[in-house]
């Protein structure tokens, strides 16, 4: 088996006759990353970054994303399954299928007696006898060109899923530095936005609101912003490696204090909510309690510069007009949700197909929710869910519930001190924000939200082990001096 990519500290150990990182990688776990494999993987979520925080009303870019979802199957399609298996990635291999499967029933045509048994569909019904087609055969969807798109909306992120489980550890982890940087970013873009730069975003919105960053929407771009706080501290515990361990700190607690700050920025409450938690995670990957008795007088030092910090923060209009918002009665989706509870409970067990929200809902629509915008999700994924794939549906959420307690617990029970214990903790902390924001929103309806939790979930699925001293990026204290770069023969 041959080494996708080479460090210049490895070549340089190589042509000393030591054993390198990468030797030592495949003594340990007897897999190393294909070249072409990594560069499927980086290209795949690079452009998902780069393009998939958009809307709906973005159609070229999610195409474009989708597309290279494609091309990224294909690739390992045509290659083979060589990745590490396990219990676990089987597991989640099946329920991408389950889902797949489901799709594909959703848009089978049925005979006109079952299809006109089907709840819910009493009007269109009405419609169908009165032009004279009621013995049409009709799939379960009610709008099978949107449950068809909604098909196409998920190759990216299961390619992601299958490229990054493909990845060893090291390149995994360069995948995890690729996600953080594109949060920096956003991050810096929403204090840039702040000063009423609105100009400056990458997607046209019908709402013109600060805060969204990479985002077309600044509710995602705070779920990015909360996922990426404990992964940066994952990074830069265990994997950045600079010559001073005090400067190793200082730019990890700068990245994270960015990323924070620029949470409050996107005036999401599900973002604020979120961010203690975000924070809280970042607390066992730096050492726990350990660490702080044995630094005492930085944690001191830290929770006062926090207090004072969150003092000032506290007076700006920014955070104001947030806290404001948490006292909205009449936010438009607390008005709404009656609706969408009715329109499920109109089209269960089976639903009204994936991706039929917003004609479904204008079916259900009171007059009291009636806007002049229109609603395009129920801004609550699980309901949404309900309402689209009715009980399968339901039971796909719970079997994905299920293989993410049992994958978690296996691979955090017992190891706390192992080295796979951080980068593990930080990958289900990450799913289960992106979970806990989809209760309120829809984070995950976006591609690059999507790829990040399929990234997440590859993780925390692989069966690999993480290296004691993971030095994926050749840099600092453990990387050798400068030489020439060769390729290191085989």
């Amino acid at each position: 088996m041959t080494a996708s990519y080479t460090t210049r500290h490895d070549d340089v150990t190589a042509a000393a006759g030591q054993p390198t990182h990468r030797d030592d990688v495949i003594a340990k776990t007897g897999y190393t990353t294909r070249r072409g494999d990594f560069i499927m993987a980086a290209g795949l979520l690079c452009l998902a970054l780069l393009l998939g925080g958009g809307s709906p009303i973005s159609p070229i870019q999610r195409m474009i994303v989708e597309i290279a979802g494609v091309f990224a199957l294909g690739w390992f399609f045509a290659r083979g399954w060589h990745a590490p298996r396990s219990r676990s990635v089987t597991t989640g291999l099946i329920l991408i299928g389950a889902l797949v499967l489901l799709i594909v029933v959703q848009i089978i045509p049925l005979p006109p007696g079952l299809w006109r048994a089907l709840p819910g569909r009493e009007m269109i019904i009405s419609v169908l006898d009165v032009v004279g087609a009621g013995s049409t055969w009709l799939p379960l969807s009610l709008d099978p060109t949107a449950t068809r798109e909604a098909g196409y909306y998920l190759i990216p992120p299961i390619a992601m899923f299958v490229a990054t489980v493909h990845l060893d550890r090291d390149a995994q982890l360069k995948l995890i530095l690729l996600i953080v940087a594109a949060a920096v970013v956003s991050a810096m873009l929403v204090m840039i936005q702040a000063q009423g730069a609105m100009w400056l975003t990458l997607y046209d919105a019908p709402h013109a609101t600060k805060g969204k960053g990479i985002f077309a929407n600044k509710n995602h771009n705070a779920a990015m912003l909360v996922v990426a706080i404990p992964l940066a501290a994952m990074l830069g515990r265990s994997a950045l490696r600079f010559a001073q361990q005090s400067t190793q700190r200082a730019v990890t607690g700068i990245v994270i204090a960015i990323l924070a700050l620029a949470v409050l920025g996107c005036l999401s409450r599900a973002g604020i909510a979120l961010l203690p938690i975000a924070l809280l995670a970042c607390v066992p990957v730096f050492g726990g309690y350990a660490l702080v008795k044995r630094h005492w007088k930085i944690a001191v030092g830290a929770a006062v510069a926090l207090m004072v910090a969150a003092i000032l923060i506290a007076q700006s209009s920014i955070v104001k007009e947030t806290l404001d918002r948490f006292g909205a009665s009449q936010e438009g989706r607390y008005v709404f949700w009656p609706d969408v509870i009715a329109a499920i409970r109109q089209f269960m067990p089976w639903g009204s197909g994936l991706g039929t929200f917003v004609p479904v809902f204008r079916m259900s629509e009171t007059l009291n929710a009636v806007h002049q915008t229109y609603t395009n999700h129920a801004h609550a994924d699980f309901m949404e869910i309900a309402l689209e794939a009715g009980v399968p549906g339901l039971l796909l959420v719970i079997a994905f519930f299920a293989w993410f307690g049992v994958t978690a617990w296996s691979r955090l029970r017992g190891r706390i001190d192992a080295p796979d214990f951080s980068p593990m903790l930080t990958a289900a902390t990450g799913i289960l924000l992106l979970l806990a924001a989809s209760i309120v929103d829809y984070p995950l309806r976006t591609l690059l939200l999507a790829c990040v939790f399929a990234v997440l979930a590859a993780i925390l699925a692989s069966p690999l082990r993480f290296a004691a001293t993971p030095n994926p990026f050749g840099t600092g204290r453990d990387a050798a001096p400068r030489h020439p770069r060769r390729k290191a023969r085989l």
